[in-house]
């Protein structure tokens, strides 16, 4: 809850593939944080080359590094309708939270993508998230675990 805005979460949006997705994610990215798209785009499929950062069950968390990045934000959306994401459960993707660090923040990276993977491994709130009828109440459904996770 401390890296992801209300403005940066979207119930139902429709993309059709992970370049779309990637390509959304760096552009409310970039407006949040006054940094460039396309380095936030280089830096999230440099992650994707690596390995996909689908994680199964229909969930994805892209992530990246960008050295102009000046605090670490998030973008969280909700698909309309699943996309392939070479995910290695072989599942669309529908749950997207992406991270975006400072380039030299090696642990804080870590720290957030462990808490938001603890998060979207509990079964009834990946079902709340994905019966969310509005961006207001996708956000407070993850504030709400973040909260429960940083008891």
């Amino acid at each position: 809850s401390d890296i992801l805005a209300p403005e940066a979460t979207f119930c139902s949006l429709a993309l059709s593939s992970k370049k779309k997705i990637i390509e959304k994610v760096s552009e409310i990215m970039a407006e949040a944080i006054d940094c460039s798209a396309q380095d936030i785009y280089e830096s999230l499929f440099a992650s994707e080359r690596l390995g996909t950062t689908g994680l199964g069950n229909g969930i994805a968390i892209p992530h990246g590094r960008v050295e102009s990045c000046n605090k670490t934000t998030a973008v969280f959306i909700l698909l309309e309708e699943p996309v392939d994401y070479d995910a290695p459960d072989g599942q669309p993707v529908d749950i997207i939270f992406s991270i975006l660090v400072p380039e030299n923040a090696d642990a804080e990276q870590l720290k957030s993508l462990a808490e938001i993977a603890k998060i979207l491994s509990e079964p009834t709130l990946v079902s709340q998230i994905r019966h969310a009828h509005c961006s207001e109440a996708l956000f407070e459904i993850i504030v709400k675990a973040s909260d429960k996770v940083n008891k």
